[in-house]
């Protein structure tokens, strides 16, 4: 049996049949704390963010904690400026208003311009959970500031979740 799972990163999101849409946006409680060492002109960086959910659904009003490591490099200059680049990938907590909490896998990379406001994108895969998040599984678009020059923003994610069946 074939399943009509198409890539979550098209245009237009397809879900499987058996899964459900997630699309949250969390808003930073504060700028990340970034731990960095350079190595040449190589920077690499662990860094820790937490984030407020403000989206309707499962996870509104819980919290996203994430922990990661950064590297960033010099990229190639453009006419418009210096570029540099970000490679991001680490994991995240989320934990909804009932305690209950779900763990992804994030991995995104960028690239940042002096006149743009070029942010972090990539994916989120959810691989375990307690309470009613034990079992799931699914993935998201990833949507976020560069690790190295945050303010205090949000980051979001779209795609989709197969949560586990629900107690008869």
């Amino acid at each position: 049996m074939l399943s009509n799972v198409s890539s979550v990163f098209a245009n237009n999101i397809e879900i499987p049949e058996d899964a459900e849409k997630i699309s949250l946006v969390a808003i930073y409680s504060n700028k990340p704390e970034v731990n960095e060492i350079s190595i040449g002109e190589t920077i690499i960086a662990t860094a820790n963010f937490s984030a407020f959910i403000s989206s309707e659904g499962y996870l509104n009003k819980g919290i996203l904690e994430c922990k990661v490591t950064a590297y960033a490099a010099p990229g190639r200059g453009f006419s418009c400026g210096f570029a540099q680049m970000e490679n991001v990938s680490g994991y995240c907590i989320i934990k909804d208003k009932d305690e209950d909490s779900l763990v992804a896998k994030l991995e995104c990379s960028s690239g940042a311009t002096v006149s743009t406001d070029v942010r972090c994108e990539g994916r989120l895969d959810f691989m375990s959970g307690t309470g009613k998040y034990s079992g799931i599984n699914g993935t998201a678009r990833l949507h976020m500031e560069q690790i190295f020059t945050a303010g205090e923003s949000s980051i979001e994610f779209l795609g989709w979740w197969r949560l586990p069946a629900k107690n008869l």
